[in-house]
């Protein structure tokens, strides 16, 4: 991931407050992938509904949709968030039939980023009858030590005990950027970002040897952690980070 300057995770999370129903939520993505899914210098594009079946008490629940972006640098972010017209028609668009949405901006700068992972070489069909859903499953912690040194030493352990996990598609830690908009979230030191290819290898996560090791490693290090999970919809897998 050799690169001149950070690669960029711009998370947005959505609340459609009023608007909440099943076809604006679908609408909403639509919309999104039509617009906002492509632009010069973005790597990959993901979107989803809150999962509403992850309720622990760390889960945030005051959001509809998780949209995630990887640009290869805040330059690249730049360019699609102030010049991209179609940027512009997504926001003239929702702003007529969902008028009540707010938003809240995660932004982080990429110390590791893995692609594929341990993913699974086969899926089965689901009682549904459709494949498993991916899980977009968000960390956020707030560090009792802000430190250069305590920030580096915590995202090793996060890389050490939560990178390897059957059914892993994407792996990602980060920090804070400089960017501060009147939406940015900035209550956080380090960001991890991962996605199962299904529910079942999240759940197996969460009961793994690995994931309970890492409490006990990390004791005393952490303030506050922020929990997102969501349900992905459309995802584009564009992962070069030198077009």
């Amino acid at each position: 991931m050799a690169n001149a300057k950070p690669v960029l995770m711009h998370s947005t999370y959505f609340n459609l407050g009023a608007n909440n129903t099943p076809d604006v939520a679908e609408a909403y993505m639509a919309e999104a992938r039509e617009y906002l899914s492509s632009s010069k210098g973005m790597v990959s594009f993901w979107i989803g509904k809150r999962a509403t079946d992850m309720n622990r008490p760390e889960n945030d629940l005051g959001f509809d949709i998780a949209m995630h972006q990887v640009f290869r640098d805040e330059d690249a972010f730049n360019l699609y968030n102030g010049s991209d017209p179609r940027h512009d028609q997504f926001v003239a668009d929702v702003n007529r039939w969902a008028p009540s949405t707010t938003r809240r901006v995660i932004d982080s700068n990429l110390t590791n980023l893995v692609i594929g992972g341990n993913v699974s070489t086969a899926q089965n069909l689901g009682p549904d009858r459709n494949f498993p859903q991916s899980v977009f499953h968000s960390l956020y912690f707030s560090l009792a030590d802000k430190s250069p040194d305590s920030i580096e030493k915590f995202t090793g352990i996060c890389v050490k005990y939560l990178s390897h996990h059957p059914g892993i598609e994407l792996f990602a830690t980060g920090g804070l950027t400089d960017i501060k908009r009147d939406v940015s979230v900035r209550n956080f030191d380090v960001a991890v970002n991962i996605i199962y290819d299904s529910k079942k290898a999240y759940d197996d996560y969460l009961q793994s040897e690995e994931h309970r090791d890492f409490f006990p490693a990390t004791a005393g290090m952490i303030d506050k952690t922020y929990i997102f999970d969501s349900y992905l919809k459309y995802q584009s897998k564009v992962y070069s980070l030198s077009s």
